[in-house]
């Protein structure tokens, strides 16, 4: 009996990482498709990380690579702070505006958060399906 329970327990967490890593992917596809662009650094700097488990349940990270995240930060919030405080509003240039809408949205600022809300139902729906034992 013990030995069913943590064969059927291992297996839950295998299709739980799995279905984890398969939607990260998918919003971090998303998210390149929305994500503003000069040089193509921030779309390539987008990143799925390791499927972590803690005592409170599984998660993924998701965002950028370390050497951008200042520069992403700026990019998702669509503003920067200069040295003497003032806010300055960040406008999407040519090569952002020559980006085609994706799900509803317009590449730009919010690009991460965007492409979660593309997918939340998809998440949902998914992951209810994996604890339903589908």
């Amino acid at each position: 009996m013990v030995d069913r329970l943590t064969r059927m327990e291992n297996d839950l967490d295998r299709r739980l990482e799995e279905k984890l890593t398969r939607l990260a992917l998918k919003v971090i596809a998303d998210a390149k498709r929305l994500a503003p662009i000069d040089e193509g650094d921030l779309e390539t700097a987008l990143d799925v990380g390791e499927v972590k488990q803690t005592i409170a349940g599984m998660y993924i990270d998701i965002g950028t690579s370390p050497e951008v995240d200042g520069y992403a930060v700026v990019q998702h919030e669509g503003f920067r702070k200069t040295k003497n405080g003032a806010i300055v509003e960040m406008t999407p240039g040519e090569k952002t505006r020559s980006k085609p809408s994706h799900g509803g949205y317009m590449p730009g600022k919010k690009f991460l958060e965007n492409a979660l809300k593309m997918n939340e139902d998809l998440i949902l729906q998914e992951l209810k399906s994996v604890l339903e034992g589908g």
